[in-house]
Parts: structure tokens; C-alpha cells; sequence
């Protein structure tokens, strides 16, 4: 017993602080196994009732005793990334912390170690580092002691004298329990002053007001809303690290352990917004380093199926995470043949995850939108945003409605075209993986294994012979994108950002895989139209024809404002516009003016309007001068009799409006030069929001 309150002591002592001395860079300070278990039983005891605290501190003296009982293992290594490795052990790193424990609980004790090497150089730094670690442990207890030194040997003395009854054990454990506590709800709220930390000095240069604003509220605010429990996360991911971190690297765990709406809207800000680099790096880190459920989870999941499919074979390393999915390399036997596929699962735990993030952010966005310095930067309100950001969130959700979204995007992408550059010519084909199906209800979504890169990283293959194969490959995917939205059966994927999509580079063909369906949808051929409508009208600033497309497209017994109030608000917005007082034109811009007065828009002209920004950045990083804009101009004027259709018959939008869009050469086709009026107002420079083009 001694032992365990030995230890415990040593660990309370520990946490108090978590940067003072100078590890080396390469190693930093690491907690071993034994030692961040210790403190993850406090850490889970921490603001809960004295029965389930009595309940925790009692597991927590039942695993020690029995690791204790075993005779201690002497473990060789051969060099000291091994030793580290093994001294930090296996963690489950799941959804929660408590279920952390539980598995690691359900595995049952495991052996104290000693580590050795063959190496007299290796045997040394392991000596050296463990030494060091000790000293760590002393510093960091007489920081908290005000700078009295500490002997820890003294006080584990006199605490075996309390030991002897049965009491005074308790008053001890006790007390060892709540200086533990104490200490680890300090890192707790270490994370809202790291959060007021790096928004205050990382964004204070940020030139753009509306991001700087937004950018300080949201990390001074949403870090304090967290649950107790997401906060236990966060520091259960630190003290699986190095303990001696920035305040960067630190904000990065936090990132990385957000919920699921704020990682969508980072990885969105990571795209568009002049960041500096090392905030930068943390937000497109999101995309690549999300925490992955663990196997002993994953392994559950797949049990459940009962058969549904037939796995030969199944990789326990994540091919990828996402913020709401996972996906597996694995074999399934179907029809007496294998076929290599990749596994999709929605993650433990999100859904409430979404729930909280929904609750958090809406609060955040009530702080942002009564800001009169925000709201003087002209952005959009941002209640409205968040909850169209919570939509999408809760749509990824549905594996059915995704698989149901990638076996129709199947139907409209798959096809193969010329792509010429200067340099080099090939085919192209678009491929979406076809869907495996499975035999009852599932939880897994299956499909085709893919092979190819990312784009920037296969294309680098080939610069020296195709230097414009990026833009090219680009711009014919967004061809593809803008024809079926607008000219087609309306399907669209709404976040084709390069992580949803993989390219193989071969001697016949260039192969390019569009992935994750999980946002996206299909706009109504009646939708089509309005958003016709809606981008003539914001190019020639009509407002008769921006009020009647906004009208037809909101949920009209939800708007809090009538037609005509509408059309009055669009009318002096033009107003405005016109004297020079507002810049922002675009339909993204018009979009936020229509949901700050009160529009209820549908979810899917939202989403569309979201895939149509992805896209056009797309272009733009890939040098592309082309928008989505020009190419729906583009597929206008080669298809005319459709578009006067839906244009002038159906929407009743006057030729001359046509002529003013720049539009003259669909005149000329349609009626024939002689029809040619004898002044045609010059095009306009078009914008790559107007989606009508």
C-alpha cells in the first residue's frame, strides 16, 4: 500500500507545473504508462460526486495492487527510441477518457518494467533519462511549494505512519486524491488562458478586421464552453505527449480535440484566410493528423456486422480519418473472388460531439453578431452560418444518405475526356468507387480500393514534362462539377477540396478518383433556375430580379420578412453599392445579406454555395484564370436554345438583359446576326460567385 500511495504522491506532485526546465528537443518529458494512468484516475475523478470519486480511487488502488503483485520485467532494447516507446506503453486514445480507462482496466494489470540495453551508449542515456525525469519531478514540486525544497522520501516516511490504520489510510488517499484533483483541474483551465493566449498574440497582426475579430472571440470563448469531459480529452492528449510544449503546440492538441463544427469551419478558414504560418500549419493539420478511433474500437464495430460482408483480411492502422469518418484498408470475398476495398465508419462518441459543438458555437455566434466592431466589418451574421455549418455536420452523419449521394454521383461523374496543355496531352478518366453492398443493416460503408496520390504530390512527378498538368487536370474536374450542377441533373459535391480526391498518372490515362460524398446533394431543376436568375440579377444589380429569386428560394412561411420588404432592403443595398458604400457584390456577400434580414434559405442552395467557393479556390491555387462563372458562361452559349429557355420563357428575363451579361453571342445564335442591335453595352468583367454564368 505504501507503494501506491508513494506513487501517487510522486504524480500529484508531478502536474504542477508543466514547463520549467529544459528537456532535450528531440525527447521532451514523457509520463510512462504507469504514471499518466495514475493521474487519468484522478483526471476522471475530477468534478464528479464523492461515491463516484470513493468509486474511482478504489479501481485505482485495485489495478496498482495487482501491477505490484507481479514480479517486475527486465525488458532489453536496442536503442533509445525503443526504450521511450515502451516506457510510454499503449494507450486506447478513444472518444473517452473513461472508456480509456475501462479498456485499459478490462486488458488487466500490466508488469513495472526495467529497461536495458546491450549498449553501454544507449544503457546510459536511459539511466541519464530517467535521472533526469526525477529531477524534473523535484523542480516542478518546489515550484509548487513556493521554493521550499521537497523530500519526497521524507514525506512517503510520514505517511506510512497514517498508513498504519485503517482511517488515517483514508485521510491519506484522500488527500493524495484531491491535491491531484486540484492540480489537473488547473490544467483544465489552463486551456481557456491558452485559448485567450493565441487568440490575443496570434491574431493580432491579421490585417482582415472581420478575421481578426472573429478569430479572437471564437478561441477566447469556445474553449471556457467546453464539457467537462471534452476538457479531460484535451488533457489526457497532453499528458500523452512531451509536458514541456509551447503554448502552440499546446493549442494544436486543443484543435485537434474540438468538436467536429468547429474543425469543419477551421479547415474552411485554413483555405480562404491570410493566416501566419504557424497558425496556419496547426488549422491544415486538421485534415491530416484528426485522432483516429482506436483497433479495440474498430475491431467492435466490425463484430457487430453479423456477416454482412465476408473480411479475409482487415488493416488495424487507419487508412484515414476525417473529422466524422474513418476508413480501413481491408479484403471482403464476394462471388468466390477477392476484391481490395476501403471501409468507412461513422466514429464513436461524434454525435454528441455535434450536439455540444452546436450548443457551444451558437453562443459564440450570439457574442460575435451584438459586436458593433464586427458588425461594422460588414460579414455576415454569423447564427445563421452556424447553423447551416450544423446541418452539413449532421447530414455527414447519415452513412446511408452518403452511400445513397456516391452511387449517384456515380452516374453523373464517371467519364473520360482530352486534356491538352502545351506540353502534353492524355485522357483523363473520372472515377467515383463503386459501392459494395451489404447483405443486412450495417454500419459500414464499403467500397472499392483506389490507388493514387494526392494531387500537388502526383502531379510533382511530372513538372519537368507537364508543368501545367495541376491546372489543367483542375480545370477539367470543375468543368465536369459546374456542367452537372447547373446544366445537368443538378448533383453536386460540395467540399471537392484536394483531400477528397486521389490522381494516378499512367501511360493510356490519367486516373482521378473523386472521394467522400459525405457533403453534397442535388438542387431541383426549378433551383437551377432561380440561381440563374439570382446571379443575373446580381450582375447587372436588378433588384426586381434579386428580390423575386431570393423569394422563390427561401422557406416562405419561416422568412421574417414579406416580399416587398424584401425587395425594399435589396433596393438599398443597390443603392449603396452604386454611391460606393459597399463593395461586396458577389453572391456569396448577397447570400449573408438575405440570411441577416430574416431569409430562411434551404439547405442545399446553402451547401451549393459552399461547393462553388471550394471549387473557384481550387482553380485559383492551381493557376487557372477560369472560375466556375466562365465555365458555366462557357456551356451557356454552346447550348442556347436551354438556356433562352430557362432564361426568357420560363423566368421571363428580358433579351436585353442576355445582351447586357455579355451575352450577345447566345443573341447571334439563336436569332442570327442580322438580329444584332446596333449598340451592345460592352460585357461585364464577371465575377466567380455568379453562378449563373
Amino acid at each position: 500500500m505504501l507503494k501506491v500511495f508513494k506513487f501517487s504522491l510522486l504524480l500529484y506532485v508531478f502536474v504542477a507545473k508543466f514547463a520549467w526546465a529544459a528537456a532535450p528537443a528531440s525527447v521532451g518529458l514523457h509520463l510512462s504508462f504507469e504514471q499518466r494512468l495514475a493521474l487519468t484516475y484522478a483526471l476522471l475523478a475530477q468534478g464528479e460526486s464523492s461515491e463516484n470519486k470513493h468509486e474511482i480511487l478504489e479501481r485505482a488502488k485495485a489495478y496498482f495492487q495487482d501491477v505490484y503483485k507481479q514480479e517486475v520485467q527486465e525488458v532489453k532494447v536496442k536503442n533509445f527510441d525503443e526504450f521511450l516507446r515502451l516506457h510510454k506503453g499503449s494507450w486506447p486514445s478513444t472518444h473517452s477518457v473513461a472508456l480509456d480507462v475501462e479498456l485499459i482496466e478490462k486488458q488487466g494489470p500490466q508488469a513495472m518494467k526495467i529497461f536495458v540495453s546491450e549498449s553501454p551508449r544507449v544503457q546510459k542515456q536511459i539511466d541519464q533519462y530517467l535521472e533526469w525525469q526525477q529531477e524534473q519531478l523535484k523542480s516542478m514540486a518546489e515550484k509548487q511549494s513556493g521554493g521550499e525544497p521537497v523530500d519526497i522520501e521524507k514525506m512517503a516516511g510520514q505517511a506510512l505512519a497514517l498508513l498504519q490504520n485503517p482511517e488515517a489510510q483514508k485521510i491519506a488517499e484522500n488527500w493524495a486524491l484531491q491535491e491531484s484533483e486540484a492540480l489537473l483541474a488547473d490544467r483544465m483551465k489552463e486551456l481557456d488562458r491558452v485559448g485567450e493566449k493565441i487568440a490575443q498574440n496570434g491574431f493580432a497582426q491579421q490585417q482582415d478586421a472581420t478575421m481578426r475579430i472573429f478569430m479572437e472571440t471564437m478561441f477566447s470563448e469556445y474553449y471556457s464552453r467546453l464539457t467537462p469531459a471534452s476538457k479531460k480529452l484535451i488533457v489526457s492528449s497532453y499528458l500523452g505527449g512531451d509536458l514541456l510544449i509551447s503554448d502552440m503546440k499546446k493549442f494544436e492538441i486543443m484543435v485537434q480535440n474540438s468538436g467536429p463544427q468547429l474543425q469543419k469551419l477551421l479547415q474552411v478558414v485554413a483555405r480562404q484566410a491570410d493566416l501566419g504560418p504557424e497558425m496556419l500549419e496547426v488549422f491544415r493539420a486538421l485534415e491530416n493528423s484528426v485522432r483516429p478511433v482506436p483497433w479495440v474500437q474498430v475491431e467492435q464495430i466490425v463484430n457487430k456486422e453479423h456477416g454482412n460482408y465476408k473480411f479475409i483480411y482487415f488493416e488495424r492502422k487507419a487508412l484515414g480519418v476525417g473529422t466524422m469518418a474513418q476508413v480501413h484498408r481491408a479484403k471482403i470475398l464476394l462471388d468466390g473472388k477477392r476484391h481490395d476495398v476501403v471501409v468507412r465508419f461513422i466514429k464513436p462518441g461524434i454525435v454528441d460531439r455535434v450536439q455540444e459543438d452546436k450548443l457551444i458555437l451558437t453562443e459564440v455566434a450570439k457574442i460575435l453578431d451584438a459586436n458593433p466592431e464586427f458588425r461594422k466589418t460588414g460579414a455576415p451574421k454569423l447564427t445563421p452560418i452556424i447553423e447551416d455549418i450544423t446541418s452539413t455536420v449532421t447530414a455527414e452523419l447519415s452513412q446511408e444518405d452518403t452511400i445513397r449521394r456516391q452511387k449517384l454521383a456515380k452516374t453523373r461523374y464517371d467519364s473520360t475526356v482530352l486534356m491538352k496543355t502545351r506540353d502534353y496531352k492524355n485522357f483523363i478518366e473520372f472515377n467515383v468507387p463503386r459501392i459494395y453492398e451489404p447483405t443486412g443493416e450495417s454500419n459500414l460503408m464499403v467500397q472499392e480500393m483506389v490507388i493514387g496520390r494526392k494531387l500537388d504530390k502526383e502531379v510533382a512527378l511530372y513538372k519537368e514534362v507537364a508543368p501545367e498538368m495541376k491546372k489543367a487536370v483542375i480545370e477539367n474536374m470543375a468543368k465536369l462539377w459546374a456542367n452537372e450542377v447547373m446544366f445537368g441533373g443538378g448533383f453536386y459535391h460540395s467540399d471537392l477540396h484536394q483531400g477528397n480526391f486521389m490522381m494516378n498518372v499512367t501511360d493510356p490515362k490519367i486516373r482521378l478518383h473523386i472521394l467522400d460524398f459525405g457533403m453534397g446533394g442535388v438542387i431541383a431543376e426549378s433551383m437551377q433556375r432561380q440561381v440563374m436568375v439570382l446571379g443575373a440579377g446580381t450582375e447587372l444589380l436588378n433588384a426586381e430580379l434579386i428580390a423575386r429569386a431570393f423569394w422563390n428560394l427561401s422557406d416562405k412561411e419561416r422568412n421574417a420578412v414579406n416580399q416587398t420588404q424584401l425587395q425594399s432592403l435589396v433596393t438599398e443595398r443597390i443603392r449603396r453599392i452604386k454611391a460606393g458604400a459597399e463593395a461586396n457584390t458577389s453572391l456569396e456577400h448577397w447570400t449573408a445579406f438575405a440570411m441577416d434580414n430574416g431569409l430562411k434559405l434551404p439547405y442545399e442552395f446553402v451547401s451549393l454555395n459552399r461547393g462553388i467557393v471550394i471549387v473557384n479556390k481550387l482553380l485559383a491555387d492551381a493557376g487557372s484564370t477560369l472560375t466556375v462563372t466562365s465555365m458555366m458562361k462557357s456551356y451557356a452559349i454552346a447550348h442556347p436554345a436551354m438556356v433562352y429557355q430557362k432564361l426568357v420563357i420560363e423566368e421571363k428575363m428580358s433579351r436585353a438583359d442576355l445582351v447586357k451579361l455579355g451575352w450577345g453571342e447566345m443573341k447571334t445564335l439563336l436569332f442570327g446576326a442580322k438580329d444584332k442591335p446596333a449598340t451592345v453595352v460592352p460585357a461585364i468583367s464577371l465575377r466567380c460567385e455568379g453562378v449563373f454564368l
